[in-house]
């Protein structure tokens, strides 16, 4: 029992937060790293408000930020409904304006996504989105968002009484709740499908707990999909909430399914499999000798590819992770050169695999977009010349594609400005911009047609006129594109409809003014067409198994480079003889069939509500929470610009405006009804309905607003849990962090306290990180009563510090520190406490200090576990103490501590550290070597001199304020503490970490202590010494002093220096803690010592 209740009574917190540690005893295992994030703007944040919902903007974007939140309203009873959990709170929804602009955010920075034994964090309704170029995509991203935020909220806590208890009990795993959000926010979709469709066919798909990150959501968005269509979607309800009560997903299912979970995941197989044979039947893989791309990361996506127009070389660009490489090969020698590199790879942030995006210019010249210090950025790369030519694209938010026209002078883009994904028609040689399009509509892949002025490209708009007239709502715009032509010389608003089908058609490739390819989902899978303007027919070219991520063509020469997917990873294939002429058909899949139902559906339903009265209309509009629907009324033309300041394709040397649109008649399409196949547009209708006026008065009236953002503080986490301090033994922890909702201030405070009160440490730090350099305050008070003899001399020492300081990120993994501080130290010497009773207090000895604290932080580790990283980090740090009234009490230190762990099998990691340190200076402090960090039942080693005399400082009888600024180096199990002592110190540790579950598991483990069990080997050795390093000789001098009667004995121990240990050990999660069993034999000076068993606390190291 006694066992029981320390093991339930003492935890300690490993927290990946910079700068968030208590400053008590310095022990190096527990060294703090971090990763930082790089702001190359500000963001002057404004917010509306809705009845569910705050959406902020900035930059002007009030009307995408509006519009947003009417969608988001209008989906709220839906996704409420579907999981069955209404919030506790408004949700915040911060709308930023592309993914650069998102990844400058300090929003979940350094988060501890795996803690246990004390903190507890927070679920707060924030969320961050940013709006990627289309009106599509940006729904989506609410959705998911949104849809993900409900769903974390309802799981873990969405009052302070769930927090606490989910904090404990609650361990789902990883494909339940990200596969949920998937399956609410999107359904059933062709990704979610190519996927599963490649796991069944390769991997032992039925061991879903094995899957993590994307594909752990992927699979879940494909099992909840199971589930609706087998069981209903009423079963994700009452899953879901049967969980939260039981807080085990398979008895959730046992109850509401009838089904046992093993069984739910082999008929989950049986669906999945039956359809991935019948794709199987009409669709094939490109063959092996096609494979282009070979030896790239899994990690790695190819955003372009292009082949030349003389077919020569073969450009492409790959982005792991934010490093992007821009390459071209000549496909002939094979040689390859890298044209473009850059970015960063980033750790647990979006990345924008869109980019970089490239074209070719002409044969020898490729142009490249992408970021530079967030900022879009054009190049024209020479091939020739090897020079490159930088233009800054600051006018778009995004871009999403580009292309040249045949002399190479104009580009023709689709960019995001002021919300609105619309073309733009660039000049090569001058800086000149002319707007195509500007309405609601999403405008993409535009590319000129040979020979011609006439451009093609994909939109979602309902109709082949050009308008410029009210806003379309984000409910409202289909998520249907079809091809249309513009022609550059005309002054007419009317487009040209080149495709008209209920499928998503985009990237056209036009081969002359008759012919043009282009991929589509019309069968399910997305794949390469042709359309024939001149008989009319559409033509399925390929039939592959995967869907068609980019793709590019040399008709003449019958060259076809595409990408696809296979599971999680991207391959280029090229084919020098394919058949661009070939027809073939394939069935629909069974996800197309079931849209193409609904779509069918919808359209009966319209049908139905035109015969009904205004009233009825009225009430089941109502009734069903549907939104607005809206029958806009459009101005014609767009942007009318003036036939002398047309750019030509002949000649680019004339002035480019940019005009509004001239009051034209006005033209009624009515959206809810539309017929693609009548693309009349009716003339004379009324505007708006009485309907129309009702619901929109209803949804304005909900929305008030702007407001400016305020930075209000809240508690991001509490921790609450026990210490075990080498000096003051057992203590209690108390931490909090506030922070604002961007996260841009942060607030630290703790306080630390021995069980006898007698001993504290506190601390408070303020940090302000809106800004490209980070700028911290912080205060720290340390406080010791000391009395290692137990003889009754008492000593207190105490230390005060403040220090101010700034950090500046190199990358989002590289950063460099400097603090200035000034110290305060006092000593008491308060003699025997026994004789007198109330002996007088004596004069405390005061020491101050200024100094400087620099440090070097490299952070590219990811946690994919409880006490599982991946990964290297390391820090190099120097401190120095400058004495002011008295100038020897000066001294500094450097310190370099660097892990690497290696991923070896299945979350199988090889650990390891290596630590360094030196104190140097006219007072140099001691490192005291030995022992583990928070180790129960430690033993300390009070006696010992180093080779220069220097007593051990845990021994010393005398007043020491040194005692203030010794570190423990740890971890060197099956010693003491202070085992070894010096003024350096050297130490190495080896883990090899398997975790049983993960690794040798293939059914899902309920039970938490069996779920996070790791099993170690370990190997551990170090060397601490004063004076010249004992590594020439080999030996080291320890000086052990004998007091006999009136003489004093120093006896010289010529040693090896080094001390090394090895054995093995187990982690696991105890009554809520995460605790540590190792069995070490201890080696000094060649001599194998007794075992010893450690009960110790904490992760890593």
């Amino acid at each position: 029992m006694v066992f029981v209740r320390i093991v339930r009574s003492s935890a300690i917190l490993f927290l990946f937060v910079f700068g968030a540690t208590v400053a008590g005893m310095a022990q190096q295992a527990r060294e703090v790293f971090g990763k930082n994030r790089q702001q190359f703007r500000s963001f002057d944040w404004q917010y509306l408000s809705g009845e569910n919902f705050d959406v902020y903007y900035y930059d002007g974007r009030r009307a995408i930020a509006n519009d947003a939140l009417q969608y988001l309203e209008l989906e709220f009873d839906r996704i409420t409904d579907l999981i069955g959990y209404p919030p506790y709170f408004k949700t915040k929804v911060f709308l930023y304006n592309s993914l650069t602009d998102l990844r400058q955010s300090n929003v979940g920075l350094n988060k501890t996504f795996y803690n246990i034994g004390g903190e507890t964090d927070f679920v707060k309704p924030y969320v961050e989105v940013a709006h990627i170029g289309t009106a599509q995509e940006l729904k989506d991203e609410l959705l998911f968002k949104i849809s993900d935020l409900m769903l974390n909220e309802m799981m873990y806590g969405g009052n302070l009484k769930d927090i606490f208890q989910s904090a404990l009990l609650m361990n789902l795993p990883e494909w339940f709740v990200s596969g949920a959000s998937r399956y609410v926010a999107h359904g059933w979709t062709a990704e979610m499908d190519d996927y599963i469709r490649h796991i069944i066919k390769t991997r032992n798909a039925k061991r879903i707990n094995r899957f993590s990150d994307e594909e752990a959501a992927l699979v879940g968005q494909s099992v909840w999909n199971f589930i609706v269509e087998r069981y209903g979607k009423s079963s994700i309800s009452n899953i879901l909430n049967y969980t939260r009560v039981t807080r085990n997903e398979e008895r959730s299912i046992l109850i509401t399914l009838g089904v046992n979970y093993n069984q739910l995941i082999n008929e989950w197989h049986k669906f999945y499999s039956q359809m991935s044979e019948t794709v199987g039947q009409s669709y094939a893989s490109p063959a092996d000798s096609l494979k282009f791309s070979r030896g790239h990361n899994v990690t790695t996506e190819f955003t372009t590819i292009k082949l030349s127009p003389d077919g020569r070389y073969l450009a492409y660009a790959e982005n792991d992770r934010g490093r992007y490489v821009v390459k071209v090969q000549d496909l002939a020698t094979r040689k390859e050169v890298v044209v473009l590199s850059g970015g960063t790879r980033v750790i647990e942030q979006r990345v924008d695999y869109r980019l970089p995006i490239i074209s070719w210019a002409d044969a020898n010249t490729l142009g490249v977009v992408g970021v530079k210090q967030g900022q879009y950025t054009f190049w024209l790369y020479d091939l020739n010349t090897k020079t490159k030519l930088p233009r800054e694209l600051d006018r778009f938010s995004n871009v999403r594609s580009f292309t040249f026209s045949a002399n190479g002078r104009l580009v023709v883009l689709s960019g995001d400005f002021e919300g609105q994904s619309d073309l733009f028609l660039l000049s090569t040689r001058r800086d000149r911009v002319r707007r195509l399009t500007n309405d609601s509509f999403d405008d993409l892949d535009p590319s000129f047609i040979p020979g011609s002025n006439r451009i093609v490209f994909s939109s979602n708009r309902v109709t082949d006129s050009l308008t410029t007239g009210e806003r379309k709502s984000l409910g409202d715009l289909t998520n249907n594109y079809n091809l249309f032509v513009y022609d550059l010389d005309t002054t007419t608003n009317v487009l040209t409809r080149i495709t008209n089908t209920l499928s998503n058609d985009y990237a056209p490739r036009a081969v002359n003014d008759n012919i043009f390819f282009y991929l589509s989902d019309q069968r399910g899978i997305i794949n390469l067409f042709k359309y024939d303007r001149s008989t009319g027919i559409y033509t399925q070219v390929s039939n592959f198994t995967s869907s068609i991520r980019e793709y590019d063509f040399n008709y003449e020469q019958s060259t076809l480079a595409i990408t696809l997917r296979s599971g999680m990873r991207d391959d280029i294939y090229l084919s020098r003889a394919y058949n661009l002429n070939r027809s073939v058909f394939t069935p629909a899949t069974r996800r197309r069939e079931m849209q193409q139902v609904k779509v069918l559906q919808e359209r009966r339903k319209q049908e139905e509500e035109k015969k009904m009265s205004v009233k009825d209309l009225i009430n089941s509009r109502l009734k069903e929470a549907q939104g607005n629907t809206d029958t806009t009324t459009v101005k014609r033309d767009t942007v009318q610009v003036p036939a002398d300041t047309l750019i030509t394709i002949d000649s680019v040397t004339q002035v480019v405006k940019k005009d509004g649109a001239p009051p034209v008649k006005q033209t009624v399409v009515n959206t809810d009804n539309y017929v693609f196949e009548d693309e009349a547009v009716k003339q004379n209708q009324p505007s708006e309905t009485f309907l129309n006026r009702y619901m929109k008065a209803r949804e304005k009236s909900r929305i008030i607003g702007p407001f400016p953002y305020e930075s209000k503080f809240s508690a991001d986490n509490i921790v609450t849990s026990f210490v075990i301090d080498p000096l003051r033994g057992l203590g209690f922890l108390l931490e909090t962090q506030m922070n604002d909702m961007l996260e841009n201030y942060r607030f630290y405070g703790g306080i630390m306290s021995s069980i006898d009160l007698r001993n504290a440490d506190a601390y408070a730090e303020f940090q302000y990180l809106p800004k490209f350099i980070d700028f911290s305050a912080r205060f720290d008070r340390k406080a010791i009563r000391w009395d290692p003899y137990r003889d009754g001399n008492i000593y207190h020492y105490s230390l005060n510090k403040f220090e101010i300081g700034g950090a500046l990120p190199i990358t989002d993994r590289l950063r460099f520190s400097a603090n200035v501080f000034g110290a305060l130290t006092r000593s008491v010497d308060q003699g025997v406490v026994s004789f007198p009773i109330n002996p007088p207090s004596a004069e405390p000895i005061s020491h101050y200090y200024t100094g400087l604290r620099s440090e070097l932080v490299y952070d590219n580790s990811v946690t994919t576990g409880l006490n599982m990283i991946e990964g290297t980090r390391g820090k190099l740090r120097i401190n120095h103490y400058q004495g002011i009234n008295d100038p020897d009490n000066s001294f500094s230190q450097v310190t370099l501590d660097v892990r690497h762990y290696q991923k070896i099998y299945r979350g199988i990691v090889l650990a390891v550290r290596g630590f360094g340190g030196s104190f140097f200076g006219r007072s140099p402090k001691q490192y005291l070597l030995g022992g583990m960090d928070n180790w129960a039942f430690n033993q300390i080693s009070y006696r010992g001199r180093d080779a220069e005399g220097n007593e051990n400082l845990l021994g010393t009888r005398s007043q020491n304020e040194d005692i203030l600024f010794v570190e423990f180096a740890t971890n060197l199990r099956g010693f003491q503490y202070a085992t070894l002592f010096g003024q350096n110190v050297l130490l190495m540790n080896a883990e090899f970490r398997v975790p049983v579950a993960k690794a040798l598991s293939n059914s899902p483990v309920s039970s938490n202590f069996f779920r996070n069990m790791q099993l170690i080997a370990f190997y551990d050795i170090g060397t601490s010494w004063s004076g010249p390093p004992p590594f020439n000789s080999g030996t080291s001098v320890r000086i052990d002093r004998i007091n006999s009667g009136p003489f004093q004995i120093d006896i010289k121990n010529f040693l090896n220096p080094w001390l090394y240990s090895y054995g093995a050990g187990m982690r696991t999660v105890m009554f809520g803690y995460y605790v540590k069993f190792d069995l070490a034999w201890p080696v000094q000076n060649f001599e194998v010592g007794k075992p010893q068993f450690l009960f110790t606390l904490g992760f890593d190291f």
